[in-house]
């Protein structure tokens, strides 16, 4: 649904002129009430200001021309894939050849985190966050960014579906889904597959045994108990691996309770019961290694 919203929404801005991109994201950030209070800053460090007004200049604004393979993001991010110098990269192999990248760029008053879903060399999509720190950001840098933003929690946004390259995919993949029809889903079932399809945040492998089993009791098991199995068809076929392996758990149980599976789910069930169960992750909070993750004792619904 949110991506639905944003896309429709950059493909409104995307004929605007500077100045009118500008007025927008100035009145996206005016009723933005998720992000933090802008505290005033009447004497703000130049050398910060600078730093990040380069920032913007170099590695923000020209997101919007960059070609969606990862080739072209390494011109103007260099250390995407390694995180050197002022930067940190993580990068999670999940299921069906897809990779979500996380690379955090460091600027002065304000930090940028780009993540971009990846298929071979294709980004499928681009989601680039700036931090909304104090009233620099409002009185100088937002005058200097010439891409659309929208509200995102306590940050700013550009986000972008790449759809050449998810048609690619979803050749390979037909069943992959990063949205769906919110006229056609009861409440529930948006919830379930909004939550458990984004990969993105509080995606840690310190992180996921206290998140996870909350949203599988918050959503899986609603829909187990309505028998709304089509959505959960959809998680196991989605980004997020933890979201497969809920939908595998349930969608087993809801066997023993009469559900009958097409053939094809029942082979994404097996795949995802048979290299579902790991993915690798970046890095782990004590060490800058790469980190296997386990997740078969983790499937339970309260």
């Amino acid at each position: 649904m949110k991506i639905l919203i944003l896309t429709i929404l950059f493909l409104t801005l995307n004929s605007c002129n500077e100045q009118t991109i500008y007025e927008l994201n100035k009145a996206e950030l005016e009723h933005c009430h998720t992000c933090r209070p802008k505290k005033e800053n009447s004497n703000p460090n130049q050398d910060w200001v600078q730093t990040d007004l380069n920032r913007y200049r170099e590695m923000v604004n020209p997101i919007l021309e960059l070609k969606p393979v990862i080739s072209e993001y390494l011109t103007i991010y260099p250390s995407l894939l390694t995180g050197k110098g002022n930067t940190s990269s993580k990068t999670i192999e999940l299921l069906d050849d897809l990779k979500l990248i996380s690379h955090d760029f460091y600027g002065g008053y304000t930090s940028f985190n780009l993540k971009l879903l990846t298929y071979n060399d294709l980004i499928i999509y681009s989601r680039l966050n700036t931090e909304v720190e104090e009233n620099v950001f409002e009185n100088i840098y937002l005058k200097e960014i010439t891409i659309p933003l929208t509200c995102s929690g306590a940050d700013m946004e550009y986000f972008k579906i790449h759809n050449k390259n998810l048609t690619k995919y979803k050749r390979k993949y037909p069943n992959f889904t990063l949205e769906i029809d919110i006229n056609k889903y009861t409440t529930d079932e948006l919830n379930a597959y909004y939550n458990l399809n984004e990969v993105e945040y509080n995606f840690d492998a310190y992180q996921v045994d206290d998140d996870y089993p909350h949203l599988a009791n918050g959503f899986i098991k609603t829909l187990l108990e309505q028998q709304k199995y089509e959505v959960l068809e959809k998680l196991l076929f989605g980004t997020n691996p933890v979201g497969r392996i809920y939908s595998y758990s349930a969608l087993n149980i809801a066997i023993n309770d009469g559900y009958k599976p097409s053939n094809e789910i029942i082979n994404q069930m097996e795949k995802v019961k048979e290299n579902g169960l790991k993915f690798k992750s970046g890095f782990n909070s004590s060490h800058s290694e790469t980190t296997d993750f386990d997740f078969t004792n983790k499937l339970n619904f309260n």
